[in-house]
């Protein structure tokens, strides 16, 4: 997510039998809303300007569980559908709503299938916490245990990207038994030799944003809270800045640009909207100096089946990375994907068909 931070401080209408990305679509309306049926219900879906099936954005969430006290949202579908569970950790800046196009066909391929919003985005509080990689892997634990229901028995395949992907590689490694299998999306962390577990480089918001020797931000001394204040006064001044521009940034970062749509846009910045959004940044910039155990050392203590699904286009974490992680992990299953750094919404059928068959294949061989 240091790219993501250094990059912060810095509807498609198409006609009949159009051909994008060498890809034919036939569009005869714009997007049409329609349920999902799956085996608990159904669930809002639409088809987007390239004939693929989504989530229907819902402004109001949702579904809500409590953690630690504070409310945190989650997607979820095919509850009651006989296929693994599969747990599902968006990236920095993002939401659960990002695997808009997962969670449906995932559901339709026979998982159980739920997304969460990590504390401090998306429709999840933002309570000012002392956030790092293992603040948000302990959040996956419990969510994957408590809410979707893995166990030993029945363990649960663990799918992240970017920052979401660092705090599934701690969740898979640090509750082993109640994970099936792990799938890196593009992730963030420093899997080089050595490496420690802050910040591959520091940018300047982390530079700005300085970490005080309070305790809770808000319970200290005056003399740390006026410590504070030059700091949260960047980190308000970078998250104003951000929300001006969401569209350009995603542009950055995504292969195709007509997947950055409104309904995306609006997602991201409705976090953003929230009274509490400044506070929470303020911590979640500070997340990668807090981080204790260094990212190698995680996946090396790993054991289960391993997938890196990777959008080799991605500008931040780059096809290097996924080579790093082969040199540690070998017989991990290594899938590029003409995408950029969030394939699962940048290219979704790809993605998603690709981890569809890897986790059945996995499942079937009995691997747990």
């Amino acid at each position: 997510w240091y790219p993501v931070m250094n990059a912060l401080s810095r509807s498609l209408v198409l006609p009949k039998q159009h051909q994008i990305h060498g890809r034919n679509y036939s569009v005869d309306s714009p997007a049409c809303c329609k349920p999902l049926t799956v085996a608990s219900g159904s669930i809002a879906c639409e088809i987007d300007s390239n004939g693929i099936e989504r989530l229907s954005l819902r402004e109001d969430g949702w579904s809500y569980y409590k953690w630690r006290g504070h409310a945190c949202h989650y997607i979820s579908a095919g509850e009651d559908n006989e296929g693994p569970l599969v747990v599902l950790v968006h990236g920095f800046g993002a939401h659960a709503y990002h695997w808009r196009y997962t969670i449906p066909a995932l559901a339709k391929d026979g998982f159980r299938v739920y997304a969460l919003c990590m504390m401090g985005y998306g429709w999840s509080s933002k309570a000012e916490e002392k956030y790092s990689i293992q603040f948000w892997g302990e959040q996956v634990i419990d969510f994957s245990r408590d809410i979707a229901g893995a166990s030993e028995d029945d363990p649960a395949f663990i799918a992240g990207n970017s920052i979401g992907a660092f705090a599934a590689l701690y969740a898979a490694s640090t509750a082993a038994t109640q994970c099936r299998g792990l799938c890196l999306v593009n992730s963030a962390g420093n899997f080089e030799p050595g490496a420690g577990p802050g910040p591959e480089k520091q940018t300047l918001a982390q530079r700005l944003v300085k970490e005080t020797d309070s305790g809770h931000s808000g319970e200290g001394t005056l003399l740390n809270k006026l410590q504070e204040l030059p700091g949260r006064t960047v980190a308000l001044a970078i998250l104003i800045f951000t929300k001006l521009r969401i569209k350009q940034i995603l542009n950055q970062v995504y292969e195709f640009e007509d997947q950055v749509d409104d309904a995306l846009v609006r997602s991201i910045n409705m976090a953003a909207e929230d009274p509490a959004a400044a506070g929470a940044f303020y911590q979640i910039s500070q997340a990668g100096q807090r981080t204790a155990r260094p990212a190698r050392d995680l996946l090396t203590s790993y054991e289960g089946p391993l997938m890196l699904l990777w959008g080799e286009k991605d500008p931040w974490m780059t096809p290097s990375k996924a080579r790093q992680i082969l040199e540690i992990k070998p017989d991990a299953v290594y899938t590029p994907v003409l995408a950029g750094h969030c394939p699962q919404d940048d290219a979704p059928q790809q993605t998603t068909t690709e981890l569809s068959k890897w986790m059945s294949r996995v499942s079937s061989e009995g691997i747990a």
